[in-house]
């Protein structure tokens, strides 16, 4: 008896789980409810608290569930991530399962190993082999991370006493990700450090701007300390000029770091990759693979050139208690900003295994045949423009109605199109803007979407903002 009760909650979560795989590809992307409708359908559990019971557990799951957005739909096109693969899906779940943390060998052996193996693997993909690694939280964290490295690098008092009056500067792209912002701001430097440069006609930095703003405050005594170059930015997929960007970096003695986040997967395409040409000049470089590999979130990498770094800027305190000074120590807590972290990097190793490198690059190479795709189909409809040149599969949109021209007019009409879509449930994809233009940003990142998604996508788009053009006129 005591037997079947431990055991059936994992008999049912098998049968739970293999049931929503089956049914991702059915019926709406999301059931779109405000807040408090939601919060109204927990009130009855949250009464029964404590009672123990496992109907009151799977009730909760089919409520959570039923509720959440499909992320692997092939409808779903919102987010620089979609779907998941399901060797990585099964590696998510031992995770869980061992519930183990990666500061120590002793406590993680076998983890350490995988993670050692696969960021070798990925660093060699790269072309970065050599490079230190670290597995971080995501992409913000990664640029935090290579921030604190810079500011110990070119200002080395900056571990013990701070920035004090040297002024450091850091440079980004105009269309860099946010967590840049957020990073100058938990450095201590305050925003007032963080200098956007311009970016150019297809949205990759401008350099000869970046040259001039960098002699300027060179000029007028600040610090040159980080430029910050974007391999696939998150609104249109641009690519900065690294080898410049390295050019520049040394000139003005200065770190350069790679965010690749998003873009980090060309490294697998067969023709995009050149778009990666010069990262390997960088000082240091970030890759999600959870985004275009389809590997469960989180799993993150953040690739340094100079050995030892890591650790001298982020092993601090008294870690007697946790890491014991072996000589032959292969604790990678040391050399990590957190101390307890997830075993994020067994799902990537199951999904490597399975997949393999060809498998990776027929991924990729799948994406940018469905981004042709749905570049030509935009380009086929007299009433959709393209509003950036596609660089991957980032596709920038809209719908133009007879007669309107204004921006704010063209503006409220796609974003009216796009909230319609989603609360019917059919599709899901997001906006942005480029400078005062609102876009549609399609992102191919599933890799369960085939050519007939994509069409589907877009004649549900048509036929909705036909719709809205008949009803506004």
């Amino acid at each position: 008896m005591l037997e079947s009760a431990q055991t059936s909650p994992y008999r049912e979560l098998a049968h739970l789980m293999s049931e929503y795989r089956k049914r991702q590809r059915e019926g709406e992307v999301v059931d779109t409810q405000d807040y408090h409708a939601l919060r109204d359908k927990l009130a009855h559990l949250k009464s029964r608290a404590g009672g123990e019971t496992w109907s009151d557990i799977w009730e909760m799951v089919d409520h959570y569930l039923d509720d959440s957005v499909k992320t692997a739909h092939p409808l779903y096109f919102n987010q620089l991530w979609a779907g998941q693969s399901e060797p990585a899906l099964i590696g998510g779940v031992i995770e869980l399962l061992a519930n183990t943390s990666m500061y120590t060998f002793e406590v993680a052996p076998m983890a350490t190993v995988v993670e050692n193996e696969m960021r070798a693997v990925f660093a060699e993909q790269l072309g970065l082999s050599g490079w230190e690694s670290q597995v971080t939280t995501g992409g913000s964290n990664s640029n935090f991370l290579a921030l604190l490295l810079a500011l110990n690098k070119t200002l080395p008092e900056y571990k013990n006493a701070g920035i004090g009056a040297s002024q450091p500067r850091v440079y980004v792209s105009a269309e860099a990700h946010y967590s840049v912002d957020k990073a100058v701001m938990m450095a201590g430097l305050g925003l007032g450090a963080l200098v956007k440069v311009p970016a150019d006609t297809r949205g990759a930095m401008d350099c000869e701007a970046l040259k001039q703003l960098l002699e300027q405050d060179k000029a007028n005594g600040k610090t040159p300390c980080l430029i910050v170059g974007t391999a696939g930015t998150t609104v249109r997929g641009a690519f900065d000029p690294f080898t410049t960007l390295a050019d520049l970096a040394n000139e003005y003695q200065c770190w350069l770091h790679v965010d690749g986040a998003w873009g980090g997967a060309m490294t697998y395409a067969t023709d995009e990759r050149k778009f990666l040409t010069g990262v390997e000049r960088a000082d240091s470089f970030s890759w999600d693979a959870h985004k275009m590999l389809g590997v469960p979130l989180m799993c993150s990498l953040l690739y340094v050139r100079e050995s030892g770094v890591l650790a001298r800027s982020f092993n601090l305190g008294d870690t007697s208690y946790i890491f014991h000074d072996d000589a032959d120590s292969h604790d990678l807590g040391p050399s990590s900003l957190q101390c307890g972290r997830r075993v994020d990097m067994f799902k990537m190793w199951l999904e490597y295994l399975f997949y393999g490198h060809h498998g990776f690059t027929r991924r990729i190479d799948h994406f940018m045949q469905l981004s042709a795709l749905a570049e030509r189909r935009v380009e086929q409809e007299s009433a959709l423009e393209l509003q950036a040149d596609r660089w991957i599969n980032n596709i920038c949109f809209r719908y133009r109605p007879a007669g309107i021209n204004d921006t704010e007019t063209l503006n409220r009409f796609n974003q009216t199109v796009r909230d319609r879509l989603k609360a019917a449930g059919s599709t899901f994809v997001n906006q942005a803007y480029i400078g005062d233009e609102l876009t549609i940003r399609l992102i191919i990142a599933n890799i369960d979407v085939v050519a007939s998604d994509i069409t589907r996508f877009f004649d549900l788009w048509m036929h909705e903002s036909r719709q809205l053009e008949q009803e506004w006129q």
